[in-house]
């Protein structure tokens, strides 16, 4: 704000200053007579390139304040743009099985931080990354724990140099719950909708099952583990140590 009034008032007054100094200048030429209008004349012309530099130099500084506007929140999460859903396809007949590819489907990002916050995308958006995506309910008290876990992964996967996307799918029904997940992540939220219904599409068409559970897909979008919360083989509860390294080494394994 403070940059932008002093640009402004600099375009306003420089105008103002040099047809008073201008003035001056004339009417002093007058009473010095001809030997003394040269040195008038390169007076103004000194002004004038003042005033002209000064203008260059504010259109400059607007511009590169457009541009870094037009780049967005530098510290959003998530990818930066979304990918168009390609053309109808079949569902995956066994989505749990590795070597299975990712559904195509679209859905709302409610993450606030996330760089696609209110735009409706699939999957697709994340290819080129290993992405870990999982099924969750908001007020699923195990489930909110959980997403605090993923959280802390994905900060200590990026400390260590490894570039892997996290996505939560919410289940449908639960929206007005959607602030249980925002403020323990930070990485993208989708919900799911009794429309699109992504979560049978990622769980065997089985209606509202897989609380929890977890999917590592490849760079490509094949799916490289699946983990069952509910069955507990392997475990994959983050809040111990052997169910942090069973989800934590998979990631690693699928880059």
């Amino acid at each position: 704000m403070t940059r932008s009034l002093s640009l402004a008032l600099t375009l306003v007054l420089t105008p103002l200053v040099a047809c008073t100094e201008a003035g001056q200048t004339e009417a002093g030429a007058d009473e010095l007579g001809d030997g003394d209008s040269t040195s008038a004349s390169d007076s103004t012309a000194t002004e004038t390139t003042a005033t002209e530099t000064t203008a260059s130099e504010t259109t400059a500084s607007e511009t590169s304040t457009s541009e870094t506007t037009d780049t967005g929140d530098p510290n959003c999460t998530g990818p930066k743009l979304t990918q168009s859903r390609p053309a109808p396809t079949e569902p995956p007949a066994t989505p749990t099985v590795p070597g299975s590819l990712w559904p195509s489907f679209e859905l709302t990002d409610f993450q606030p931080q996330s760089c696609n916050f209110g735009q409706t995308y699939g999957l697709e958006t994340f290819k080129g990354r290993v992405t870990l995506v999982s099924l969750m309910r908001s007020t699923c008290e195990i489930c909110q724990g959980t997403i605090g876990y993923l959280e802390q992964m994905q900060i200590q996967l990026e400390l260590e140099g490894h570039d892997v996307w996290f996505v939560v799918i919410n289940q449908p029904g639960y929206e007005s719950s959607q602030e249980e997940f925002i403020t323990r992540a930070s990485f993208p939220l989708l919900q799911d909708t009794l429309e699109v219904q992504a979560w049978e599409l990622l769980n065997q068409f089985e209606p509202l099952q897989g609380t929890d559970d977890i999917y590592i897909y490849d760079a490509q979008g094949v799916l490289h583990s699946y983990f069952s919360y509910a069955a507990d083989n392997p475990t994959i509860k983050l809040e111990t140590p052997q169910g942090w390294d069973n989800v934590y080494n998979a990631i690693l394994a699928a880059q």
